[in-house]
């Protein structure tokens, strides 16, 4: 029976070039949420055939599947392990394969010889990047764009001289579309089953803060959560102060009173054109602690400005002070995670991207 995850990836279509279409715009930036979620695949991917080759009881279970004879078994077994040094090395470096997001639709030539819409292409063969289509990729689950993801980097990959087709035919395969997705699956498999990739996806701005007195001076690192406002991810929201599981930045006053930093970044269109929505507010608060156990606030110090921190080329540091207390944070990047609540092998995975690096 075939698994209803694979059939929805399957709807997808899953081809690769040639293609005689225009791929559309390229969208977003290297801030874009969607760019996060690859990578966070792709290092999951990276983990999960390290894992792979370093463990021989993975390997002996390797492609066992109901819907596959032995002889399959065996080639699909020997293809990926094979295969696996080759998508390691085009997967990592400053050479690795970039990925490209499409607004417009991808389309290919199928093998009836007409155009058909795609969620991702690739050149076969080492050369040239793996395209998504942005609007496809960004309602997948980690575990659907791992398998995404795989299926693209086997393509790229040489196999005893070649580069494997969706629609011919290799070793007991009568497609090697079927090849491919074998690998794939098992792959997502180990992935799942060792903690390699979690459930969701979600990303994480990571800024550098001070807190200065004058005379004293000490640093932290503080990592907050991007709330999405709108399903296309386009516009968002992240904050230090709103959520308490998150640490927060703080002086004690008194025993009873500190004061603490809060900022609220709002973002309406990706860093896109300039927007009147897009605002930057940061707060010096008087936390004071009442005999009922209560905590009251009181606004000490507030700024606002147009700015977004995060945005590319736009000024990532900002500073808030009273007296001689001065609180400023620099945003230091972005990292795309793939965790789930209910699996405490989870973990984060994904690069750090600063997009105000040179």
């Amino acid at each position: 029976m075939i698994n209803k995850f694979f059939i929805f990836l399957f709807l997808l279509f899953i081809f690769i070039k040639p293609y005689v279409f225009a791929g559309g715009t390229v969208v977003g930036n290297g801030g874009d949420p969607v760019f996060e979620f690859l990578e966070t695949a792709r290092f999951s991917m990276i983990e999960s055939i390290k894992y792979l080759i370093s463990k021989a009881e993975e390997q002996t279970q390797f492609c066992e599947k109901k819907s596959l004879n032995t002889d399959q078994i065996e080639f699909c077994r020997k293809y990926f392990v094979t295969l696996a040094p080759e998508i390691l090395r085009l997967s990592q470096g400053k050479d690795k394969t970039f990925f490209v997001l499409r607004e417009d639709h991808l389309k290919v030539i199928g093998p009836d010889g007409k155009p058909m819409i795609v969620a991702a292409r690739t050149n076969l063969g080492p050369l040239g990047p793996i395209e998504f289509h942005r609007d496809s990729v960004k309602t997948l689950l980690p575990t659907q764009v791992l398998f995404l993801m795989i299926h693209e980097f086997q393509h790229k990959s040489n196999f005893d001289g070649i580069a494997i087709t969706d629609n011919d035919p290799i070793g007991p395969f009568t497609h090697g579309r079927d090849l491919i997705d074998a690998a794939s699956e098992s792959l997502v498999a180990l992935a799942r089953r060792n903690g390699k990739v979690g459930t969701q996806f979600s990303i994480r701005d990571i800024f550098d803060c001070m807190i200065s007195t004058g005379s004293n001076s000490f640093g932290a690192t503080v990592s907050t959560a991007r709330i999405f406002k709108t399903s296309d991810l386009m516009s968002y929201n992240t904050s230090l102060g709103k959520n308490p599981a998150e640490r927060p930045i703080y002086i004690t006053e008194t025993n009873n009173n500190s004061l603490v930093l809060k900022f609220d970044i709002t973002e309406p269109n990706n860093c896109g054109d300039p927007n009147v929505l897009r605002s930057l507010k940061v707060q010096i608060i008087r936390a004071t602690k009442l005999n009922d156990g209560l905590t009251k606030e009181d606004i000490i110090s507030e700024i606002q400005s147009s700015n977004n921190p995060i945005c590319p080329g736009s000024n990532p540091k900002f500073e808030i002070s009273t007296g001689q207390l001065i609180f400023s944070c620099t945003y230091f990047g972005t990292q795309g995670t793939s965790s789930s609540g209910f699996n405490l092998k989870s973990k984060l995975y994904g690069g750090l991207t600063n997009n105000h690096a040179p």
